[in-house]
């Protein structure tokens, strides 16, 4: 039969139509309807709503329409309420137009799926849901999951559960091709019923998703922060340094590490899919995100407060990235893109040879050095009665070093590339969805050649100053330059298998990430000594960094339900690998050969130094293996009114780490006349670098490689961990009070830690307590559903980590110095928090929070001076800090404006905090100027104790950020902005020693559109440091102005040694402050450039 599709439009909607354009802009209003027939419902609909609606008037004649209540502006709402409960669904047509179809006529099937919480947040195990109108039912497993196939439409969901009140979900929508995810929190017996009239999903919302994630945040019993997978989809971020500076409080250094509260690297602690992550860096406590990219990640959680369940020590958070789960339907999707980067792509870059294998993130081998194959000159020299440079063995051992990776070559730079795929599916191994198995992997490539362009330098003995021959101090015309040139290939994969067995699951995660960074820094410059003007930079100093990097993981985890005993554990093994292999350290001077300057390397003469420059090279192999296993049961039980859950479990762990230093100098051979000048001819000694290294001139009148170490050149740690611990969970009406205590035993051992240098002498604190008793309190006050009060408690320790214990120099070119490791012991921190919460609606929040720290003996990075007059930076601990702060998050639509702006969303967070720092610095003189004694009437040094208002080492007195997205069913737009207040780099009494960043902003921008029919292919475009801020380091003695009393000598007087005569007499200038301004001395001052990103991902 013919169908007669009639279009309800005629004068009378006309007129309606008109009259409802004039009350547009009014707010939305409820409208209700009586039952009747469906032709008349969908009639008053159009009318009442101004939207088409086509039907087939013979099929609808003969059903009935509920009575509903609904927006008088939502048309799509009140026809989805109309059709509830009757054979037939709807399709949207373009945007203000919709036909009603059978439901047999729709275009395919979509999925429901999600999990079933309790009340506080757990996974509720053997819910039971029924789906009308197709009478199916399903159980949730182990993990409080389900999932389910099912035909366009909209359904109603019935979930049941022993102890709870039965939740009805009126109105799930299902479309063609896409997932409804729902994550559901019932509620205990005694209150009533709980119906949610209306919930509307159309993308992903478990734990990977905006409602999902908040609504875990909600049930926490911690203070928490998070980021989703779906919102790091809708950023430019491509790894896990990029996407957590979105969360309230956090910014990154580098765009790797993390700072949480203005707090710096060392006082968060992270953790990969539950397992405590090692430091990468080789000298500092951190973990480099930058290691996960954002296609694996499903979450990042950030904890602000502790419960004893947690196997982390912290005092600003502690970040928890969850990888990729089983997935609750099957997925594959592809994506591949380009970035240009506007101040380096199809620019000249400068860089060492790119070898075989650097595009996979492996050597070949050329940068292999003789590692236990040589001898110290020490050695050298005592084999050969005393003189090291006429024995055989020392022409031998340097004709093992075979390879130049000393040559700069140039090219231009081209543009980065990445891809990534993903994929996963499960397999029901019964049909109520007790028992299934499934998979997730995951497989990524990104190349980037980019470069950062130095404006300015100044640390080190470079300067912008000079003195001239009258003694003046001129300031240079143009300043030191240079840039910082990297290729970075970075390739991750992951593959996570589990399964689901009635009450009993198993997880298998699996993730391996590899990265190659290669980094030449270039300065071109004056140091101080130079008193020419108007000449080419008397120095350029080149150091090469080749990093390869990798991180493999394992975990194996099991979630066993033993009548009401609830049993987890894992065990996992950590491993981390960073090699840098073939360091090259290189110093150019020049000289005037008529009309031209000559550039040229002047290797120092044997036996003279122990030095990597001006011509060096150096492997650093750190490797370190974390051994983790946990074990807990939980144990729900009522006493009276007050529903309990009683935890009681174990963490252990076992770490090893050790790295081999191996340096070695490029000498020429010294006169035998005693005079201590060069054997080696000029002519050699000013030849281009591929001459010196050829081994041919490795004789007795030319080169020889002679290692720069005197003592030990290895380090070997290990830590044995165990920490038991309980917890209560007591839950009464609206309040919750979760509080425990975990004893942690800590035991750090020396294998092998050789000074670098003999004559260096090992001072420090080394009392570290090897037990620690950790409580923690987390109280929670829920006068309503959508509203927290929170206060909390927690002790923590932050322990050092093996990067911090090695006792080998470690240079780094771009602070100009060496950064050395004095004997440090643990911090513990006493920390405080309130957190009031408001959740709106699904996907929003409001919230304000206070917080306050005390800690004692933080670790901080010092500016020092060794008895050689070397700089450098060594961590050392202060006596005490105190930290109190605010913080505000704000998540929230505009549908309070308009329901047609609902897909519009602002996002704010911003931290601030005040610190106190009491110091404790060694001074020669007392604030009279007079030098302290000892019994032999000898000079020494003497703590003096003092209060210092300044951050603590690496913290920010503000963070905040800024969005503003709207997330349309096809398009997107997303603009991020991010800020850090200036933050403390070098701690220093004096200002002339302490460094600043600047207050650093980054703006990101990002335009996304889904093609196709069912909207599989979607482009991006990303547009990264939209601003393109300078990062500038600088200090403030600029600022200050030095008048002691009676004395005329100003900052020369010798009492200013004296840190408390310092901090009384060293004043501000009138109108200047501590904040950065155009006067200040600026040490260091670079940027990053603009980087846009153009990817396509497919969803198969």
């Amino acid at each position: 039969m013919k169908k007669n599709y009639q279009s309800i439009v005629n004068l009378k909607s006309i007129l309606l139509l008109a009259g409802i354009s004039l009350v547009g802009l009014l707010p939305a209003q409820s409208v209700s309807f009586a039952s009747e027939n469906l032709t008349t419902r969908l009639q008053k609909i159009s009318l009442q709503t101004g939207r088409n609606i086509a039907f087939d008037n013979t099929m609808l004649q003969n059903t009935n329409a509920p009575s509903v209540e609904g927006d008088s502006k939502s048309a799509e709402q009140l026809i989805r309420k109309s059709l509830s409960g009757t054979a037939f669904t709807y399709r949207p047509l373009g945007e203000s137009s919709f036909m009603i179809v059978q439901r047999n006529q729709s275009l395919g099937k979509g999925r429901v799926s999600g999990k079933i919480l309790d009340e506080v947040g757990a996974p509720l195990a053997g819910a039971v849901i029924s789906v009308n109108p197709e009478g199916i039912t399903i159980v949730t497993g182990n993990n409080g999951d389900f999932s389910i196939e099912l035909p366009e439409g909209q359904y109603t969901l019935t979930i049941k559960a022993k102890g709870y009140s039965t939740t009805i979900l009126d109105d799930v929508i299902v479309k063609n091709s896409e997932t409804n995810q729902v994550s559901l929190s019932l509620s205990p017996i005694g209150k009533d019923e709980r119906i949610i009239k209306e919930v509307t999903i159309s993308a992903a919302k478990k734990q990977n998703t905006v409602s999902g994630l908040l609504a875990k945040q909600k049930k926490a019993a911690e203070l928490s922060d998070g980021i989703s997978a779906e919102q790091i989809s809708k950023t430019p971020d491509n790894d896990a340094g990029d996407a957590i500076k979105r969360i309230t409080g956090l910014s990154t250094v580098d765009n790797k590490f993390v700072v949480v509260r203005g707090m710096g690297e060392r006082w968060n602690e992270t953790a990969l899919d539950g397992v405590t992550q090692p430091s990468t860096d080789p000298t500092r406590k951190m973990f480099s995100f930058d290691l996960i990219p954002t296609s694996v990640i499903d979450n990042i959680i950030v904890s602000k407060t502790a419960t004893p369940d947690m196997n982390a020590n912290f005092a600003g958070g502690f970040v928890q990235i969850v990888t990729k789960d089983i997935p609750t339907e099957p997925f594959f999707n592809f994506s591949m893109g380009s970035s240009y980067n506007d101040i380096s792509t199809f620019k000249e870059q400068l860089g060492r040879k790119v070898r075989k294998y650097d595009y996979l993130a492996f050597d070949d081998g050329s940068r292999n050095l003789p590692i236990g194959q040589v001898k110290t000159l020490l050695q050298l020299s005592q084999e050969n009665g005393g003189n090291a440079q006429t024995n055989p063995e020392l022409l031998e051992q340097s004709k093992l070093f075979k390879y130049d990776n000393f040559t700069t070559y140039r090219s231009n730079t081209p543009l980065g590339i990445q891809y990534q795929a993903s994929g996963g599916t499960y397999f029901n191994l019964n049909r109520n969805n007790s028992n299934k198995l499934g998979f997730v992997a995951a497989l990524s490539y990104r190349n980037r050649q980019e470069q950062e362009e130095i404006k300015n330098f100044e640390r080190g003995n470079y300067r912008r100053y000079f003195t001239n021959k009258s003694g003046d101090l001129i300031e240079r015309s143009t300043r030191n330059t240079g840039g910082n040139y990297e290729f970075n290939t970075t390739w991750s994969a992951l593959f996570n298998v589990g399964a689901q067995l009635g009450k009993n699951r198993f997880t298998l995660r699996n993730i391996y990430s590899r990265v190659f960074d290669q980094r030449l820094n270039r300065i071109l410059g004056w140091n101080y000594d130079d008193t020419s003007e108007g000449t080419p930079p008397s120095i350029i100093e080149e150091t090469n960094r080749p990093v390869f990097s990798a991180l493999l993981q394992n975990k194996l985890e099991g979630t066993h339900q033993l009548g009401k005993v609830k049993w987890d554990w894992a065990i996992s093994r950590t491993e981390i690998n960073r090699d840098q292999k073939d360091v090259t350290y290189l110093n150019f001077t020049n000289k005037k050969i008529g009309d031209e300057y000559f550039y040229y390397t002047m290797p120092d003469v044997l036996g003279n130094t122990f030095k990597r420059v001006p011509f060096g090279r150096g492997s650093y192999l750190y490797n370190e293996k974390d051994y983790n296993w946990e074990t807990s049961f939980s144990y729900p039980f009522i006493l009276g009114s007050f529903k309990n859950n009683l935890k009681v479990g174990y963490f252990g762990a076992a770490k090893e780490a050790t790295q081999d230093f191996f340096e070695v100098s490029l000498n020429a051979m010294r006169s035998a006349t005693g005079s201590g000048g060069y054997l080696t001819p000029q002519e050699l000694l000013m030849a281009p670098i591929s001459v010196k290294l050829d081994q041919k001139n490795y004789n007795p009148n030319g080169f020889a490689w002679v290692p720069t170490w005197e003592a030990g050149n290895k380090f070997d740690g290990k830590v044995d961990q165990h920490a038991p611990y309980i917890m209560m969970d007591n839950r009464w009406n609206k309040f919750r009070l979760v509080w425990g205590l975990k004893a942690e035993y800590y035991l750090y051992k020396d294998i092998e830690n050789t000074a670098y240098k003999t004559r260096w002498s090992y001072e420090g604190k080394t009392d570290d307590k090897k037990w620690q008793f950790l409580p923690s309190v987390n109280f929670t006050y829920t006068p309503w559903n959508n509203f927290n009060f929170r206060l909390a408690y927690s002790k923590s320790v932050i322990r050092p980590q093996f990067s911090e214990r090695n006792k080998y120099p470690y240079y780094e070119p771009i602070m100009g110095g060496e950064i050395f490791n004095m004997p440090i012991i643990s911090s513990v921190a006493n920390n405080y928090d309130f957190k009031a919460e408001w959740y709106p609606s699904p996907g929003e929040l409001i919230s304000v929070g206070l917080y306050y720290k005390n800690i004692d003996d933080p670790v901080e990075l010092y500016r020092r001076i060794t008895p050689d007059a070397a700089n450098v930076f060594t961590r050392l601990n202060t006596k005490n800090a105190k930290v109190k702060g605010v913080e505000v998050d704000i998540q929230k639509d505009f549908s309070f404006i308009s329901e047609s702006l609902r897909n519009l969303k602002f996002i704010g967070n911003l931290s601030i905090n005040d610190t106190k720092v009491q110091v404790e610095e060694p001074s020669s003189v007392d604030e009279d100027g007079v030098s302290f004694k000892n019994e032999k009437g000898e000079s020494i040094n003497k703590q003096i104790a003092y209060t210092d208002n300044r951050p603590l080492y690496g913290q920010s007195p503000y963070i905040f950020n800024l969005g503003l997205g709207y997330f349309g069913d096809r398009l997107g737009v997303n603009i991020l902005y991010n800020k850090a207040g200036k933050m403390l780099n070098v701690v220093s009494f004096d200002e002339a020693g302490k460094e600043y960043l600047a207050p650093y902003g980054k703006a990101d921008a990002q335009i996304s559109y889904k093609l196709m029919k069912n909207k599989q292919l979607e482009i991006k475009l990303n547009i990264s440091n939209i601003f393109n801020e300078d990062y500038i380091y600088y200090n403030n003695e600029n600022s200050y102005q030095f008048n002691p009393p009676n004395s005329d000598k100003g900052r020369s007087d010798v009492r200013f040694q004296n840190p408390v005569f310092y901090k009384k007499y060293a004043t501000h200038k009138e109108g200047w402050s501590d904040a950065y301004d155009e006067k200040d001395n600026v040490l260091y001052r670079f940027n990053v450039g603009r980087r846009f990103t153009l990817s396509f991902t497919y969803n198969f």
